[in-house]
């Protein structure tokens, strides 16, 4: 058992037992073998890496989102599909290609949208639809991009005449504040024991490349002690953090998708789909500045980074050390709103497997040391958390272990930035 000490163990129970042998029954509609043939309807599928259709990018990516179109089963004759791009932020996106042929006997193709990094003030979406003149062919749905602004931070003069006073004793912090670039990489240990959603499942390097990350000043700071913090897209990691949320919960056929079984009332309850266009940002506050050494300290209770109106907040002696980051998603704000309007609502949220937990997902176990005994495993991949900066450089750099729940072990988080001039 991979369940750490510092997270209640949830049962299953007899419906999601079923529901397990059930979903193993039932033909995929990704397999098309002889001895499996899929006999549903004919239909044209869009999907993104993970899985899902919809994305939520930054206004300056111009990283290019890889589309793949597939069929659920084989034709005789090659299918040709017209592809649209559609919505307020289609200026902002390039299709590489408008046809896509997929020849006799195969199953997908693909098709990459890149990004163009225009300036927008506001958030816009664009819609992917295909068509095809083949018949006997339906097409399941459009996918969504979505287009966020990046925010924009001003110091206050508060914080202004403290960098001022850093300056003044040789810290200047100048060349950290503001934009940077983030690189590196997420070693995902992924499960053996749990089946979670099958783009979380297996043990991965998850590459970080170009993202897009804002440094601000912490309220926290003081005339002593510089202190950093990461309003927007923390490490880089807002991506990779929502994909493994989404794999605990949305995407979770086994745990998700009974019917009567909590998640899934919770996801009609606040109109939350595999489709539907969530917004996920992670922060990382009180990241405290060694300018002597050029080092930095940023790892503190769990507790720490819940917001205090987040509804499952948990006591101080049951809180880990970790990298507390603080989570801002547009799923958990309907999640409060729910709560707050419908108090019972809170049981609910909280009979969802624990698989509710943010918190306690993404970061399941201490990293203050070698915790992999309590994970049951001897080799449990730990890293001793490390933060360095460079003041001339204008860099950062960071590189420590997380555990999300049941995972076969820690994870690890390797990244430098570069502030954008």
């Amino acid at each position: 058992m991979k369940t750490s000490l510092y997270h209640r163990l949830r049962s299953i129970g007899a419906i999601g037992l079923f529901s397990l042998l059930l979903l193993s029954l039932l033909p995929s509609c990704a397999k098309d073998t002889p001895d499996n043939k899929y006999r549903g309807e004919n239909k044209i599928q869009l999907r993104l890496p993970d899985g899902s259709r919809s994305v939520l990018i930054a206004a300056t990516s111009t990283s290019p989102i890889k589309v793949t179109v597939r069929l659920t089963s084989r034709r005789t004759d090659a299918v040709t599909l017209q592809l649209n791009l559609t919505g307020e932020a289609a200026s902002s996106l390039t299709l590489s290609s408008k046809t896509l042929t997929i020849p006799a006997g195969h199953l997908e193709g693909e098709v990459v949208i890149t990004p163009s990094a225009k300036e927008v003030t506001t958030q816009q979406q664009a819609k992917l639809s295909v068509t095809s003149a083949a018949s006997g062919l339906m097409v399941e749905g459009d996918l969504t991009i979505t287009i966020s602004p990046l925010p924009v931070w001003t110091p206050t003069a508060a914080q202004q005449a403290l960098i001022d006073g850093y300056r003044a004793k040789g810290i200047d912090l100048s060349t950290i504040l503001g934009y940077h670039t983030v690189e590196g990489t997420v070693d995902w240990a992924g499960f053996t024991e749990y089946d979670y959603g099958t783009d979380i499942h297996s043990q991965a390097t998850w590459r970080i490349s170009g993202a897009t990350m804002l440094v601000e000043l912490s309220d926290r700071a003081t005339a002593d002690q510089p202190v950093l913090k990461f309003s927007y897209n923390a490490l880089g990691l807002n991506d990779i953090y929502k994909k493994l949320w989404d794999g605990y919960t949305v995407n979770n056929l086994n745990y998700f998708y009974t019917e009567g079984a909590s998640g899934l009332e919770v996801m009609k309850a606040i109109n939350w789909t595999q489709t539907s266009a969530e917004t996920f940002n992670v922060v990382l506050d009180n990241v405290r500045v060694n300018a002597s050494t050029g080092t930095l300290a940023f790892t503190g209770k769990r507790l720490s980074g819940m917001p205090a109106t987040y509804p499952l907040r948990e006591d101080e002696s049951d809180s880990p050390i970790v990298v507390p980051f603080t989570y801002e998603s547009s799923v958990w704000t309907r999640v409060m709103a729910k709560i707050a309007a419908e108090p019972t609502f809170k049981k609910t949220v909280e009979s969802a497997d624990g698989l509710m937990e943010l918190y306690s997902v993404l970061s399941n176990t201490g990293i203050d040391e070698d915790r992999s005994a309590e994970l049951d495993v001897t080799e449990g991949h730990y890293v001793k958390p490390e933060g360095k900066i460079d003041l001339k450089k204008g860099t950062l750099s960071f590189t420590f272990p997380f555990h999300g729940y049941n995972s076969d072990y820690y994870s690890v988080v390797k990244v430098t930035s570069q502030q954008r001039k």
